[in-house]
């Protein structure tokens, strides 16, 4: 078998739930080895339903093919075995609140000098400085923020037949896309690091953040600035909630785009 791209990469991931384990999946189907370090309990996820021979299946699609290993790293001996994994490895990739790496004594000038080439990325809801870097975030909650619940809602209330529904209702992405589309974004600054280090030869301190994202893949968040009413019968920027899905008279449903 070729080599894939990210053959002989080393991946730490210290990672939970699916925005940071989404981000380290892709970076092992394209070569990388991660090593997944879990909390004596295990990663929450691998208690969710359903599961098969006991096995999360939602742990399963996320962590497939990676090496877990249980750390405690309240302690020394926990926190002396990361940073010796620290030393072999080319990338680490955490979503802790801000702050924890380092009350750990595992921050970023820690693990630096101990690895001048690493690529350290964090995952956070609002990134890692600014007025609401302590704030906890989850997908639903950056959602609404960024317009994407609004849209969802408008979205569900679709078209009745050929005519648009009222609007103005709200539903949380059944998606979670506020975290798949992060684990996106930190997949390809990953990438971008890694190819900056053969040309400097340092590593690179990356912050992700969920609400960042999502303003930045929300093409139509700047179409909220404007009010300004359209013609009928013309569509707003290409929303595909203004195409409709009608139902044939053989009950089989017709999308409608172009």
């Amino acid at each position: 078998m070729t080599d894939r791209p990210l053959s002989g990469i080393r991946v730490l991931d210290f990672t939970r739930v699916l925005a940071g384990p989404h981000a380290t999946r892709m970076l092992l189907d394209l070569g990388a080895e991660v090593v997944k370090l879990e909390p004596p309990e295990g990663d929450i996820t691998r208690t969710t339903w359903p599961r098969v021979n006991s096995i999360s299946s939602y742990f399963a699609q996320q962590n497939a093919g990676k090496r877990c290993i249980s750390i405690h790293l309240d302690t020394q001996e926990g926190r002396d075995l990361v940073l010796r994994l620290v030393e072999v490895a080319d990338v680490v990739v955490e979503n802790f609140r801000p702050g924890v790496m380092d009350r750990l004594g595992l921050g970023w000038d820690v693990l630096r000098a101990r690895n001048p080439r690493l690529i350290l990325a964090s995952v956070s809801g609002y990134g890692q400085t600014g007025p609401w870097v302590h704030r906890r975030a989850y997908a639903p909650v950056v959602g609404a923020e960024s317009g994407f619940t609004k849209a969802q809602g408008d979205a569900r209330q679709g078209h009745s037949g050929s005519e648009p529904a009222a609007r103005g209702q709200y539903a949380n992405d059944p998606h979670s896309h506020a975290d798949v589309y992060t684990a996106l974004e930190c997949g390809a600054a990953i990438l971008a690091a890694l190819y900056q280090r053969e040309r400097t030869g340092r590593g690179d301190r990356i912050d992700i953040s969920m609400a960042q994202t999502m303003l930045y893949v929300n093409e139509h968040a700047h179409d909220h600035l404007w009010d300004d009413p359209v013609p009928e019968g013309q569509i707003r920027s290409f929303r595909p909630m203004d195409y409709p899905v009608l139902t044939a008279a053989n009950g089989e449903m017709v999308v409608v785009s172009g």
